[in-house]
């Protein structure tokens, strides 16, 4: 599977609630592209729709330093995206 597809995957699952095999696509994720930011994020985007919103925080916290490490692959767009969602993150952590 492609990374494109293995990250939709996970949008999938996870639209589906079936959290049990969105984490294991994250982790795949994870493991075979660990340079792409996509597993951090889509491990963030779990971890909301889990309730657990301070690890959702930490991981949008990894995918803006991974972004800043690699500023040529990443637009404004997209940092002020995961930005937006790392502060909404943060405020429904400390709600």
């Amino acid at each position: 599977m492609d990374l494109d597809d293995l990250s939709n995957s996970v949008v999938d699952a996870i639209d589906a609630g079936n959290y049990d095999q969105a984490e294991k696509l994250c982790q795949k994720l994870l493991s075979e592209y660990p340079e792409v930011f996509d597993g951090h994020e889509r491990l963030a985007m779990l971890r909301e729709a889990q309730g657990r919103f301070q690890e959702a925080v930490d991981h949008y916290k990894k995918v803006l330093e991974m972004m800043k490490h690699n500023p040529d692959n990443v637009d404004e767009d997209t940092i002020q995206y995961i930005t937006e969602r790392r502060d909404q993150a943060h405020a429904r952590a400390k709600a």
